[in-house]
């Protein structure tokens, strides 16, 4: 590895791409390059925690004693916290891969950061989102997706919000000597207010972050016991990323980060690290953009070689399982079937699965709030119809009752199937949002899986957090579908993005099986000229004039 190599690896890391082409230059002879193949080992636990690493290429696992790991990808780092401790290293590092890391030893690391804050802010940086990834979980975090960055408000924003309860505090304490109410009881009762206010302002300002992940950039909020809410957009449909701030944001170093799509911006406002967070989007977005680029490289070869008869394998792994063909010669796919009495039950579920295409419905809170008064006088006729039967009631008729109940029963029966009827659905390719009425209208509004740009979803007040149902946006051009009041809202925003990743990999593959056959056509075509040899004139016949 030329020093070029690692001076532009140096420029292109979010670490380093802060300083100048003079101070990079400066620092480059302190990093030395190490080649490990696959399975090597590059420290042990227990070793002394004498250097700082980056990964160029490949991957490094890093294992404590308790089977705890973790995958550091290229482009990653690690290393610095036995540094930081002076102590031993807590886990074992070893290549998953063939792996070219650079590594700088403890003196030079430590002479970087005093040159250089802002390289030692990064660094903190980072260091408190792997804090946060250890002290909370975040199921709806793919399983084959790596999180690059976590980070909060800065602290600035919980101490601007304390001013109200500090002001309250101190106005009601003087309000108490003015009034001369009596300071043992109403003191206590107050400053009680003043910590409890505090407390839920702590853990709301905790429960904000803002997420870069290899697949997406997120942003998270809980307001506590009243609200949450996940807003992300696929990496994909980014189209800029830009930094806004004001004087005072300026003044502590943190500032507003602005994603914007398609469909508008999202701002992850206050970030304690806003030039991580932009420097991160960005390089993910480079990142996935390489290994694509790479892979359908890698893919166009293989199949050249494959079309025109040169060695190598004859199928590509990259891509042949993506491919599986489901259709089965002689007639069309097979169809899951239920039974009436499955097809019953699934009347009441929120959730079921049928022939791949995942269905929802509102959460039952919306059946029981739009029928509860229909309950409620179903439960005084049937209390009246016995009273009558028994005398104790000798108006109305039974008739008149009984016409009642049925009456009752058929508007039961219409608010259930109108509960019913309002389903959404995901399958392979779309989102689909059916609503009908029943004996009345019924719309369908659909859209492609691949076109969407933006997911969000809300839990908009406490009952809504209470039994756990709330709204899930997708934000398609300029529509939006809204799958309103379903039951696990983050589970749903889960599996539409789950879906939406699948087919948007479907359709880059089978983009690139097009791209590549045409491609390779043009080149048989040629290697087939080429290769033909050019008539003997000697062969021609002697007779023929030109």
């Amino acid at each position: 590895m030329d020093s070029k190599t690692i001076y532009s690896f140096l420029h292109e890391h979010f670490l380093f791409n802060c300083l100048t082409d003079e101070e990079l230059g400066q620092i480059m002879p302190l990093f030395k390059p190490i080649v490990l193949e696959k399975g090597e080992v590059l420290y042990r636990t227990g070793f002394p925690g004498r250097n700082f690493f980056l990964i160029v290429s490949g991957k490094i696992i890093l294992q404590d004693d308790n089977q705890n790991s973790s995958v550091i990808n290229a482009k990653g780092h690690f290393g610095e916290q036995a540094i930081f401790k002076e102590g031993l290293r807590i886990e074992t590092a070893q290549a998953l891969e063939k792996s070219v890391i650079l590594a700088v030893n403890k003196r030079g690391f430590m002479a970087i950061l005093s040159a250089y804050p802002s390289i030692k802010s990064r660094i903190s940086g980072m260091k408190n989102s792997a804090t946060i990834l250890q002290n909370h979980e975040f199921p709806w975090i793919g399983t084959n997706e790596t999180v690059r960055f976590v980070d909060r408000k800065h602290i600035n924003v919980f101490y601007t919000q304390m001013m109200l309860p500090l002001v309250f505090l101190i106005l009601t304490g003087i309000g108490a000597v003015l009034l001369k109410l009596n300071l043992g009881l109403f003191l206590p009762i107050t400053f009680l207010i003043f910590c409890s206010w505090s407390i839920w302002l702590w853990l709301d300002w905790r429960n904000d972050f803002y997420f870069v992940t290899s697949e997406r950039a997120a942003w998270v909020e809980k307001v506590l016991w009243l609200h949450d809410q996940r807003r992300e957009v696929p990496l994909q449909s980014i189209l800029s990323v830009n930094i806004s701030t004001n004087q005072m944001q300026r003044l502590f170093g943190y500032g507003d980060v602005i994603v914007r799509t398609y469909t508008g911006n999202i701002p992850m406002r206050n970030t304690a690290h806003p030039k991580i967070l932009l420097d991160l989007i960005s390089e993910a977005q480079e990142i996935a953009k390489t290994r694509a680029q790479r892979i359908e490289t890698a893919n166009i070869n293989q199949t050249i070689r494959t079309r025109l008869g040169l060695s190598g394998n004859s199928t590509s792994p990259e891509t042949d399982p993506e491919f599986t063909d489901l259709e089965m010669e002689g007639g069309p796919q097979l169809t899951e079937t239920i039974t009436p009495l499955q097809e019953f039950i699934n009347l009441f579920r929120a959730r079921y699965e049928l022939n791949g295409v995942i269905n929802y419905r509102k959460h039952a809170f919306v059946l029981i709030r739009n029928s509860w008064w229909l309950l409620l006088a179903f439960a005084g006729l049937g209390v009246s119809f016995f009273a009558r039967l028994v005398g104790l009631l000798t108006y109305p008729s039974l008739l008149l009752i009984l016409i009642l109940i049925a009456v009752n029963l058929t508007s039961l029966g219409y608010v259930f199937a109108d509960w019913a009827n309002d389903r959404f659905q995901i399958t392979d390719k779309y989102i689909i949002d059916l609503d009908r009425k029943p004996f009345g209208r019924e719309t369908k509004r659909s859209a492609l899986l691949e076109n969407v740009l933006s997911l969000d979803y809300k839990r908009e007040n406490i009952i809504q957090r209470l039994f756990d149902f709330g709204t899930v946006a997708i934000n398609v051009g300029d529509i939006q579908l809204d799958f309103e009041h379903v039951a696990h809202p983050i589970t749903v925003q889960n599996e539409i993005f789950e879906r939406y990743n699948t087919a948007v990999k479907q359709k880059e593959l089978k983009d690139a099986h097009h791209r590549r056959d045409d491609m390779v056509e043009f080149l048989a075509a040629y290697h087939k000229e080429s290769t033909n040899e050019p008539p003997d004139p000697e062969s021609e016949d002697p007779s023929i004039e030109y």
